[in-house]
């Protein structure tokens, strides 16, 4: 495992994680694709938020289940718990400061989340925990 660092666009809100990327995932929902994100999933022992609690505002939706964590100031979401596994922490990918999405070996997994309920089994199955994911 390596320890990531990452941030949001102004550094008000800096984390740390601790995993191997080895899979990511880029979903088609309707959040999901306006944000741009690519998720990594990792335990919440594996995460550690370095600075910036006070500039960070939670967006929810539809279940409330998921927690769209975002910088109060730059606009940008670092990371989030997914609604598909809310005591879990989903990494933006894109935020984090010493990975290169053009150098880095990684597998993509595509997830529907315009067809949520339909497509979660088969993403969970796709991360197993404890796989590195």
């Amino acid at each position: 495992m390596k320890v990531y660092y990452g941030s949001c666009h102004c550094e008000r809100v800096k984390f740390t994680v601790n995993t191997v990327i080895n899979k990511v995932v880029s979903c088609n929902c309707s959040i999901c694709l306006k944000k741009g994100v690519l998720h990594h999933r990792v335990a919440p022992e594996q995460f550690s938020l370095v600075e910036g609690k006070a500039f960070l505002s939670l967006y929810q939706f539809d279940t409330k289940e998921a927690s769209h964590y975002f910088c109060k100031v730059c606009g940008i979401q670092p990371f989030s718990n997914p609604r598909a596994a809310p005591d879990m922490y989903s990494i933006n990918v894109k935020c984090l400061d010493d990975f290169d999405l053009e150098k880095e070996a990684y597998e993509t997994i595509k997830f529907d989340g315009k067809n949520w309920e339909e497509a979660v089994n088969l993403l969970n199955e796709q991360l197993v925990p404890g796989k590195n994911n």
